[in-house]
């Protein structure tokens, strides 16, 4: 039987090409996301390995309906990838309340709501057996370790991302699961092809792929018996 994960956020971007990585690796995946036309795609040309849901993660009610769906076709999943994020460009005074809520809500509410309503289907039955560990992957971003103007409400989320990482794992390690980090800088993605980039950021962007690959590395590790904190990301010709 093959393993099973969750991959959130996978309607684009590092969670589409997370979930193509599991694929190829011999996993079945749940796929969750906004855009269903886009999670059908995947699904149509993988309908064994692949369940597409559609759902707004920052909902609580939303959330638990999809883990009951998930309970139902896949009752033990061995790995969870949350990639879903949102990012923002604004001076300070300028950043509504609506907007900064926004941001934590999807980089970082979706993740405490996920890994919670997931727990009783990942937890292994016997937590002291190394080679069955369970992984969970955040994803977050250069914005935890450097700081950039006008991306208070982002930045901060980044680096909330991080501590609820370390929470987890502090929480859940001797319960049979580890909680690691990737944390890429500027990656070509929908959401930063029309956030304003420059033409030359966008040439240093780091390809959803390579995310992607260190997600499942990180995975990988940590059933092995393993551990890595972070893997951290910065684009070639990007002064760090």
């Amino acid at each position: 039987m093959n393993p099973r994960a969750v991959i959130a956020g996978a309607s684009s971007g590092i969670g589409r090409a997370a979930a193509d990585g599991f694929l190829s690796d011999g996993w079945d995946v749940v796929i969750l996301g906004r855009r269903m036309d886009r999670l059908q795609e995947l699904a149509a040309a993988h309908p064994q390995q692949v369940l597409p849901l559609q759902v707004d993660l920052t909902d609580e009610a939303q959330v638990r309906r999809a883990v009951s769906r998930i309970r139902e076709r896949f009752p033990e999943i061995k790995a969870l990838v949350t990639s879903a994020g949102d990012f923002s460009v604004s001076p300070i005074q300028e950043t509504s309340l609506a907007e900064f809520e926004r941001i934590w809500r999807v980089s970082v509410l979706s993740k405490f709501l996920l890994t919670r309503e997931l727990l009783p289907l990942m937890l292994p039955s016997t937590p002291s057996r190394h080679e069955d560990m369970r992984a969970i992957v955040h994803v977050s971003s250069l914005a935890a370790h450097q700081d950039f103007p006008n991306e208070s409400a982002y930045g901060s989320s980044m680096h909330a991302v991080l501590g609820l990482a370390r929470s987890q794992d502090a929480e859940l390690r001797d319960r049979g699961i580890r909680v690691s980090v990737v944390s890429p800088g500027l990656v070509r993605t929908d959401l930063t092809e029309r956030s304003g980039f420059s033409e030359s950021d966008m040439k240093l962007a780091l390809a959803p792929q390579a995310m992607a690959e260190s997600i499942l590395y990180l995975v990988r590790v940590i059933r092995s018996g393993g551990y890595i904190p972070e893997i951290f990301h910065v684009p070639a010709g990007l002064r760090y």
